[in-house]
């Protein structure tokens, strides 16, 4: 049976209604939402209170350490899952929300983020870009694939960032350089035909 209250709620917080998915996060007791939407609300205080009722949970306990990251503040370093997990989730919501100062203490950690998931770089690039934040996105980019230099996710959004700044022909060199190394990769593909379509 589909739980009414938790789906509204879902509703309310993706249309940034936070003060009302809040409430309804409340009667659930999911404590991971409730401090997100508290922490959206700029009420720091709350998150942590709620996050601390679950520290076993992953999510709760990364919403922790996103406390100590956006106040620059040294905190543990997250695990390789965590990061995977939250990292783009929380990256895309300061940016979404304009929290903009957060936002850049929170990309300020990347070191320490590196450290639990040396893929985050590619994260952090990848919430850039969808924001609109394409030269930005672009050094994350080339600081993933100075490690990971056949990654081709991390080349796409690169190549997809040239698109949008009109580099055409880094582009393409990027996308050419993702099917040389995996002919059938889908989206590189895709892209390539969006690029000869629009070129």
């Amino acid at each position: 049976m589909i739980n009414t209250s938790n789906s509204i709620a879902k509703q309310l917080f993706y249309e940034k209604n936070y003060s009302q998915a809040l409430k309804l996060f409340k009667k659930e007791n999911n404590y991971f939402a409730i401090g997100l939407c508290s922490l959206l609300l700029k009420n720091e205080k709350d998150a942590l209170k709620y996050w601390n009722l679950n520290k076993n949970c992953p999510a709760c306990n990364f919403g922790i350490y996103t406390l100590d990251y956006i106040n620059l503040k040294e905190t543990n370093i997250p695990t390789f899952f965590q990061t995977r997990a939250f990292l783009e989730l929380f990256l895309n919501l300061f940016l979404e929300n304009k929290l903009m100062e957060w936002a850049q203490n929170f990309i300020n950690c990347y070191q320490t983020f590196y450290k639990g998931n040396p893929e985050s770089y590619k994260f952090i690039a990848r919430a850039l870009f969808a924001n609109g934040y394409c030269e930005l996105s672009k050094t994350f980019c080339k600081k993933s694939l100075d490690i990971f230099y056949a990654d081709p996710e991390a080349m796409l959004i690169l190549a997809q960032n040239y698109f949008i700044l009109k580099d055409i022909r880094h582009s393409k060199y990027y996308v050419d350089k993702i099917i040389q190394i995996t002919p059938n990769y889908y989206p590189a593909l895709l892209f390539k035909d969006i690029i000869e379509k629009n070129t």
